[in-house]
């Protein structure tokens, strides 16, 4: 480890003074990695250790202790026991299954709910008299927060089925389906064998109209457009309920009737009206959103040069996607994007500076104390990836040095990252700005939701830590911190690394793929985990030829009706979640290992894009499994990010952006980027028009018969 890290210092003197060259685009090759040509092994082998804050042995024996209490029928001791320990740290994990972790408050509800009748009746009678008052209050008020503090401190309790119907009811009114269904679903029992233990708290015994929840289920898969799912559970409603009345859209009816007429009527429903802004990576916190429809390409309306910098950095396959690092979002006419340094703001109509004659930045960081600071190091391994949030006429950007994970007691100084709020409707006016501590530092950009800014943070180590935080959206002030993970990384501890893991937001849920072996689950409210489960891992490779999948960058989850997609970079595999469970659905072979982006869903197909464009089946019983691929020999194009537009999805090669049926695969058009002397690149579409990042530029093209107007004079200053 020493003679690796020495000899990382000297590479980086010899880059500087030329006589090693620095990393340009292109395919790596195994001598570019500059370790070897000392003879020092480029290989690494990784821990399988996943590093979780589990509960201690001392807690686990009080569950063991709980077990002999109810064998021997000693209600009163159990009971005293589980709730003393609902009273312990709640960031506590206990396993339920092998690989899925839950809270331990949760751990206890579950064991709770599955007391004898005699036990769960002592528990009732010590906490009905609370619940009751926090459930009739929080119906009355309609105040959610009093409804979660009966599912928090008394799930077992008589008024929890309660609390749950309510909440589903104010879930679905806010269209968040997959909160709602996760609340209804616990009400309902579980079709489990005699022996199987439960491994999520389901409520034990409810008095409430089973029919009248199960039909809240087939309406709640109705509307989110799940309707494979609204079938078989309309077909099982109609096995239980066949003769269920209740209300249903304003009327009694008959529920079998009702439902069928509404399901069979959905599938004619308009669907919601394309929004040209994309105020996120991948244009909802969802990571999920389908642009407006591409109409045709035509000349090209304006270009904007990036003046990104380009790291040296020590990289495997797949380096000439590593400069394509700039996603930018659109906010009505504005078009936005940044480096580590600046942030730019551009007219869409005009590709002119959005605010008078200032010039293109409207943010420009200053390197701050002496001279010498620097981004990155030669000896990085990854490269800078920028993307923001706009929310509510906010700006959110995560800038500086892009380097996450340090080796200590390296000497190295450096340009600090942080985070800044701007606010557009005062032509950027810096709101706020948070520096992290020593040690730590910012993923990327935040998501933004309720008046909360939530981001990705990770604490330096030899095993790098991954955290979820939160901050107010007015001040910066941090509000919350949450440990999720650590895990050993090919840097391990002699190199430097940038990564950039972002968030995902789904109502009253954050998911994050840390790329460390997890991904978890968080109440966005509150911070608490809600689960964590852990994947298989990629142990073994070579610095010198890393695995494609390493290459990964900008893979936060994906959510879809109910489920959660992830590509993460340090497994070569796609895995597919219950969104409420965290039940591990399905998981590809490593086939996918060269996919780069999941673009989103259509139909019932994840659509993931690379070097080659994928079709993969999304539903639970042959989920996984490759429909289609474009191409299908061994050529690879894929040049960016592409996106789905409309029934479109677009993906970009060097020269050409294809467009195929996002439903069939079958390719309907191709636009040639040739004779206009551009190459592919991120896609977008605004309005209509195609928006390219390239590795240099930001070019917008017009539908035929657009304007040609020169590129924009005034330029984002490079960073040093």
């Amino acid at each position: 480890m020493m003679r690796t890290c020495q000899y990382a210092r000297l590479a980086a003197v010899l880059v500087a003074v030329g006589i090693l060259p620095p990393r340009v685009d292109g395919d790596a090759r195994a001598q570019d990695f500059p370790v070897r040509l000392l003879g020092a092994s480029p290989d690494f082998e990784l821990a399988d250790t996943i590093q979780l804050n589990r509960a201690d042995s001392t807690i686990l024996a009080h569950f063991q202790r709980v077990k002999a209490y109810l064998a021997d029928e000693q209600w009163d001791e159990a009971v005293e026991t589980l709730c003393k320990l609902l009273e312990q740290s709640e960031d506590k994990l206990v396993g339920v299954t092998e690989h899925r972790y839950v809270s331990l408050r949760d751990y206890v509800h579950l064991q709770l709910a599955s007391l004898p009748p005699e036990a769960l009746a002592l528990y009732r009678s010590r906490v009905d008299a609370m619940a009751r008052r926090w459930c009739e209050e929080g119906i009355a008020q309609r105040d959610r927060k009093l409804l979660r503090n009966v599912l928090r401190q008394a799930f077992a309790s008589t008024w929890g089925d309660d609390a749950l119907m309510a909440l589903g009811e104010t879930a679905l009114e806010s269209g968040d389906f997959t909160s709602a269904r996760w609340y209804w679903e616990r009400i309902v029992p579980a079709d489990l064998p005699a022996d199987a233990p439960r491994t999520w708290p389901g409520y034990p015994d409810t008095n409430l109209d089973l029919a009248a929840v199960r039909a809240r289920l087939v309406l709640t898969s109705i509307l989110e457009g799940s309707y494979d799912r609204a079938q078989d559970e309309l077909a099982q409603f109609k096995r239980l309920h066949a003769d269920a009345k209740g209300r249903l859209g304003g009327r009694e009816v008959n529920y079998v009737k009702g439902l069928g007429t509404m399901l069979t009527e959905s599938k004619t429903w308009p669907g919601p009206k394309p929004n040209s802004d994309w105020p996120t990576f991948a244009g909802a916190f969802t990571r999920n959103k389908i642009a407006p429809k591409l109409i045709d390409v035509g000349r090209v309306a304006w270009r904007c040069p990036l003046n990104i910098a380009r790291p040296n950095e020590l990289r495997g396959p797949g380096k000439n996607r590593l400069s394509l690092g700039c996603h930018p979002v659109l906010l009505r006419d504005l078009v936005l994007f940044n480096n580590r340094r600046e942030i730019a703001a551009v007219r869409a109509s005009t590709g002119k500076a959005a605010w008078g004659d200032a010039g293109l930045s409207i943010f420009r960081s200053e390197l701050e104390g002496a001279a010498g600071l620097t981004f990155e190091p030669p000896n990085t391994l990854g490269g800078p990836r920028f993307s923001m949030t706009v929310h509510e006429d906010k700006l959110y950007a995560r800038m500086g040095s892009g380097v996450t994970s340090r080796p200590p007691q390296r000497p190295e100084r450096f340009q600090a990252d942080y985070l800044v709020c701007l606010d557009l409707a005062a032509e950027g006016l810096l709101m706020w700005k948070i520096l992290p501590e020593d040690g730590w530092a910012f993923e990327g950009s935040p998501v933004v939701a309720g008046g909360k800014v939530y981001a990705g943070m990770r604490r330096s180590d030899i095993r790098p830590q991954a955290h979820v935080a939160c901050f107010d959206a007015q001040t910066g002030r941090r509000l919350w911190r949450r440990f999720i993970c650590g895990a050993e990384t090919p840097e391990r501890g002699v190199f430097f690394a940038c990564t950039r893991n972002l968030l995902t937001l789904e109502g009253e849920t954050l998911f994050y793929n840390t790329n460390l072996g997890a991904v978890a689950a968080l109440s966005a409210d509150d911070g608490a985990i809600r689960w964590v489960s852990l994947y298989p891992r990629a142990l073994r490779g070579s610095l010198a030829a890393l695995a494609p999948h390493w290459d990964r960058a900008l893979n936060p989850c994906v959510h879809d009706r109910g489920m959660v997609f992830v590509a993460p970079a340090d497994s070569p595999r796609i895995f597919a979640f219950d969104a409420a469970t965290g039940q591990m659905l399905w998981q590809t072979g490593e086939q996918f290992a060269e996919v780069s982006h999941l673009l989103g869903t259509a139909g019932d197909c994840l659509v993931a894009g690379g070097r080659r464009l994928y079709w993969i089946s999304r539903n639970p019983a042959d989920g996984g499994r490759r429909k289609h691929v474009w191409p299908g020999g061994n050529e690879k194009p894929g040049y960016g990010r592409g996106i789905l537009a409309g029934d479109w999805v677009l993906w970009p090669a060097r020269g050409k952006i294809y467009a195929f049926d996002a439903l069939t695969a079958r390719p309907v058009k191709t636009f040639d980027l040739r004779p206009h002397g551009i190459t592919g690149g991120n896609l977008l579409v605004d309005r209509g028009r195609l928006l390219i990042t390239t590795a240099e530029e930001v070019i917008l093209m017009s539908t035929q018969g657009g304007s040609n107007s020169e590129p924009s004079s005034v330029t984002m200053e490079s960073p040093r």
